[in-house]
């Protein structure tokens, strides 16, 4: 099994964890990347994927790209442990807070990283655009508030890709100075026992040590 991926995809971090959550190994090839794009992308995976874009996933004569589609095979082809719930209506509740998370990390994510991130000299920032884009994650916080509120540990009940897919804007939006406020503190206790899960803590000290590696 063959991963494609790069460092800071958060993409490619959601199927690392769940491969780590599940005990399986898949040799990877991180793509090279500068703060702003991929640097170049090998002939095998554009031959694979035409879209060129990573997560993608080889096994065999079977190629997978999307991270919501790497996951859910992942799923059923190594079903222990479940990274879903067990009835129907939760796994269907699962799904939709993992494309809900994928919203986010397209959007007002997407755009607060599009000015701090990319830009390193603050002041060539769209402040009116970064400020809309923590209006539009503090509501997204606002809301997961409310999916803790009955006092479970997890979005879904036991942990699974809801979290894996939700810790990755979260932490993303955290460590560019949108963090949970005053107003969020069972998701700021979830942020909390996410990023001490082994497979979590591990992925975050190796985007963060990529991203200290990347040039100025």
């Amino acid at each position: 099994m063959k991963l494609y991926t790069h460092a800071l995809s958060p993409f490619s971090a959601k199927v690392r964890v769940a491969l780590a959550e599940k005990g399986v190994r898949a040799d990877e090839e991180r793509l090279p990347i500068t703060r702003t794009a991929i640097v170049r992308k090998p002939k095998e995976l554009l031959d694979a994927n035409p879209r060129g874009q990573v997560p993608t996933l080889v096994e065999g004569d079977l190629v997978l790209y999307d991270s919501t589609v790497i996951l859910e095979w992942l799923e059923e082809r190594f079903p222990s442990p479940s990274l879903l719930p067990a009835s129907v209506d939760d796994r269907a509740r699962a799904r939709l807070l993992e494309d809900d998370a994928d919203w986010l990390m397209t959007t007002a994510i997407a755009d607060l990283l599009a000015e701090v991130h990319r830009k390193t000299d603050p002041a060539t920032r769209d402040t009116a655009k970064i400020a809309a884009a923590s209006e539009a994650i503090r509501r997204e916080y606002d809301r997961l508030e409310g999916v803790l509120a009955d006092g479970r540990e997890y979005l879904c009940g036991p942990f699974g890709i809801p979290d894996v897919a939700s810790y990755l804007p979260v932490s993303f939006a955290a460590f560019y100075g949108v963090s949970p406020g005053e107003t969020h503190p069972r998701l700021a206790a979830w942020l909390a026992r996410m990023a001490a899960r082994p497979s979590v803590a591990h992925e975050t000290r190796s985007m963060t040590e990529a991203l200290r590696a990347l040039p100025g």
